[in-house]
């Protein structure tokens, strides 16, 4: 206690109230204090009455430092060793339930997740009417089985071309295999190389891909631990289905809660928070290149893969909330693989449903995957595979990544450069013709047109998406600006 708190609590005695009432330790006012910059505990009305006092109260000033340093210290060290033990509680919860003791580290088991169709719910009318509408499942590829057959030489020339592309623009991808990055940054080079030959032969075989324990129990709840505080912080917000526009009209995006019930964040890795998931998405990053760069890599060496979007963090907040059959890629904006991260610990789906359902084309078989904790998924983005999240009945978090075929890339970004200098036109031409009218004319209408009427996606089931959020507008979209990439 200081001694000018002494003196008032001498004068004020007959109160207790008065006793806690911040005063100056001089005069005992209580009009315009200031607090003690050290200690802040002690009160004066000026600068001149602090310096009247600091004879008196320096060595006090420096005891009650050190006791608030010292108290802040301990909570601290409490509040670590509580995350510590939450943490290990977590890390022992996941090893019972998914690890089942082997700890044998990534490995693929998506043979156990194919079911024969005709074992699972009957084939879906929509997705016919989907296939009908996109065309069939080779037309995706043909371009990229086309490049194949190219003379090696004339490839290496169009990859060094692909690997400056978008240089200086305006752009949300990213890049992958500028470095020399290794998965884990382990020495099981074994290990690593008999992953990849695994999901190359599954997507070979299924056109999917899936790999549990993938990152490990620890770094897994890492990442979790961020997606919740961004979840819980409010940062996001309903997932949306993007309408394609006619020329004369804005684009627009509508919330469809009967189609999907998730909510979104896009994260880049570099935001605050998310350093996690950063890591994360390079070591997927790291598998996508090594996969599509190995020899004899089947179907994956049609493609040049060097690009991806930004990370899609999305949450199921449980009370049925699902996502109805839809295409990622179904106009062909350059995605070719989708990789999905899953995040929930003790996953039942006999009680929690959210299962994933892949129905690959041609539909003989089906593959259900439960999104348990630590789980990493590949599959072709395009048509080959319509899916589904079928009703969560608590909070489901993953992260998806699509990743780019140079080539597809390409062309779908040079059509809506096109399409957008051709709507620039138009808009330009219509904004003269408001402006200098013509009594002999009529004023250009402002109604839809037909073509709106006639878009193949009005044609689609109720029930049917032909896309995920953004990413699935139609490239030649006027709400993506001519020097920038697909919407993400």
């Amino acid at each position: 206690m200081s001694r000018g708190r002494g003196k008032v609590r001498a004068r004020d005695s007959d109160t207790e109230s008065a006793m806690d009432t911040p005063r100056c330790s001089i005069c005992g006012t209580q009009q315009q204090l200031l607090r003690c910059a050290k200690c802040k505990a002690v009160y004066y009305c000026s600068p001149a009455h602090q310096h009247l006092d600091w004879p008196t109260h320096r060595a006090e000033c420096r005891l009650l430092a050190r006791q608030k340093a010292a108290a802040g210290n301990n909570n601290k060290s409490q509040q670590h060793q509580q995350q510590r033990q939450q943490l290990q509680q977590l890390q022992q919860a996941v090893a019972a339930a998914n690890l089942d003791g082997n700890g044998a580290g990534a490995n693929c088991s998506t043979a156990q997740m194919m079911t024969p169709a005709h074992q699972a719910q009957s084939w879906p009318a929509e997705v016919d009417n989907l296939l009908n509408l996109l065309g069939q499942p080779g037309q995706a590829s043909a371009a990229a089985a086309d490049a194949a057959q190219m003379p090696q030489h004339h490839q290496q020339q169009q990859q060094h071309q692909h690997h400056h592309h978008h240089q200086g623009e305006k752009s949300s991808s990213y890049q992958i295999g500028l470095a020399d990055s290794s998965f884990m940054g382990s020495g099981s080079e074994r290990r690593y190389e008999d992953l990849c030959r695994n999901i190359i032969s599954d997507m070979n075989k299924y056109g999917l891909s899936v790999v549990d324990d993938f990152l490990g129990v620890e770094t897994g709840l890492k990442i979790l631990n961020e997606v919740r505080s961004m979840y819980n912080a409010g940062a996001f917000h309903d997932g949306q289905l993007v309408q394609n526009p006619t020329p004369d009209v804005p684009s627009s995006a509508v919330r469809g809660d009967k189609i999907r019930g998730d909510k979104i964040k896009w994260v880049g890795g570099n935001e605050p928070g998310c350093s996690n998931v950063w890591y994360l998405t390079n070591q997927i990053d790291s598998v996508v290149y090594r996969v599509n760069t190995m020899k004899d890599n089947g179907i994956l060496g049609n493609y040049h893969i060097r690009e991806r979007t930004r990370a899609m963090v999305a949450c199921y907040p449980g009370s049925g909330t699902h996502y109805v059959m839809h295409v990622d890629n179904p106009k062909k904006d350059g995605r070719v693989i989708t990789a999905i991260y899953y995040l929930n610990i003790n996953w039942d789906a006999r009680e929690s449903g959210g299962i994933l359902r892949i129905r690959p084309t041609p539909g003989t078989t089906v593959a259900d995957i439960e999104p348990k904790f630590d789980r990493l998924i590949f599959f072709w983005s395009d048509i080959r595979n319509p899916h589904e999240v079928q009703p969560a009945h608590r909070t489901r978090y993953a992260i998806t990544v699509w990743y780019f075929d140079a080539k597809e890339r390409e062309e779908a970004l040079n059509r809506a450069k096109l399409e957008n200098s051709k709507t620039n036109n138009v808009a330009a031409q219509v904004q003269a013709q408001q402006a200098e009218p013509d009594s002999t004319t009529t004023p250009p209408p402002t109604t839809t047109t037909a073509a709106a009427a006639t878009s193949p996606s009005s044609s689609l089931p109720a029930s049917m998406s032909t896309g995920t959020g953004a990413l699935n507008a139609n490239v030649s979209s006027n709400s993506c600006a001519a020097s920038s990439e697909i919407c993400t």
